[in-house]
């Protein structure tokens, strides 16, 4: 695999949602922590508007910088 993928921005945005998820599951299947529907409204509105300011930043998309498709660092 080459470096230049590991320095992609949608693939981080894209792990790190992964992660939310698994932790989400293995706190349901454990009966660790359950996430009420109040919660979960919380989460996904603090995650809207951290990706929007990223993007309105150019931070995960930067159309601008040259040989880039947009994503890369």
């Amino acid at each position: 695999m080459k470096k230049k993928r590991w320095r992609n921005y949608a693939l981080w945005v894209s792990v790190a949602s992964q992660v939310v998820l698994l932790i989400q599951l293995i706190g349901h299947l454990t009966g660790l922590f359950i996430l009420t529907d109040v919660m979960a409204q919380e989460i996904l509105t603090a995650v809207d508007i951290l990706l929007g300011i990223l993007a309105t930043l150019g931070i995960i998309s930067n159309p601008t910088k040259p040989d880039s498709k947009g994503y890369n660092l």
